[in-house]
């Protein structure tokens, strides 16, 4: 296998790509949300953050809310483009394995905690966003996932007749409860303890889904 084919990116259909003065203004709004907050960030900071005009500002993205929601967008679209792609060569535990390790990881990361945090903060006063965040960065990672145990399928390596339930179950089985530790703010368990979880889980899925 190539070191190309090593990882894999839903493909979008007609992506809009941010020109650079869009990129500036999105890092910029990123890193002001993340440190202060949904609510105590302000148009005003983000464009003095970016070096750009409040004119300029809002001839790209009209409101906070508006801004806020493209940041969004971009998280849910980003989850999937450096999951490494199992190698069901080595068989079903090994490839899931490095998988579910991949996801484990990332959800131990503190931007990805702080993103979370900041999203689920606004749950009441902006439940829209939340939903959005939920349903298109969930899905995303359930399609890709449902994708790898339909080629385990395909391989013979494991019995599932709905991938799209299997992938949620196995998530759902090797994270536990990481994230909603992360949503509560409550103390993180051990990365050695995910560890733990996580090949206990992967055990009970592969048992379920043997062949």
């Amino acid at each position: 296998m190539t070191e190309a084919a090593e990882t894999t990116a839903p493909e979008p259909a007609t992506e809009h790509v941010p020109n650079r003065k869009e990129c500036q203004i999105l890092s910029a709004a990123r890193t002001q949300f993340l440190e202060q907050g949904f609510a105590e960030t302000s148009m005003d900071g983000i464009a003095r953050a970016a070096g750009v005009s409040k004119a300029t500002l809002y001839a790209y993205f009209p409101s906070k809310e508006a801004l806020f929601r493209n940041l969004i967008e971009i998280e849910c679209s980003q989850k999937c483009t450096d999951v490494p792609k199992p190698d069901f060569d080595l068989g079903a535990e090994q490839a899931l394995r490095e998988l579910c390790a991949h996801f484990v990881a990332r959800f131990l990361t503190r931007e990805w905690a702080a993103f979370f945090q900041t999203v689920s903060s606004e749950r009441w006063r902006y439940p829209e966003l939340c939903h959005l965040y939920f349903n298109s960065g969930k899905q995303n990672v359930l399609d890709l996932v449902a994708g790898y145990l339909d080629e385990a399928k395909a391989k013979g390596l494991l019995a599932v007749d709905d991938a799209q339930m299997a992938a949620e179950q196995l998530l759902h089985l090797t994270i536990s409860d990481l994230p909603m530790r992360v949503v509560l703010g409550l103390e993180l368990r051990s990365e050695a303890e995910y560890q733990r979880v996580m090949e206990s889980g992967l055990a009970v899925f592969l048992k379920a889904y043997a062949p």
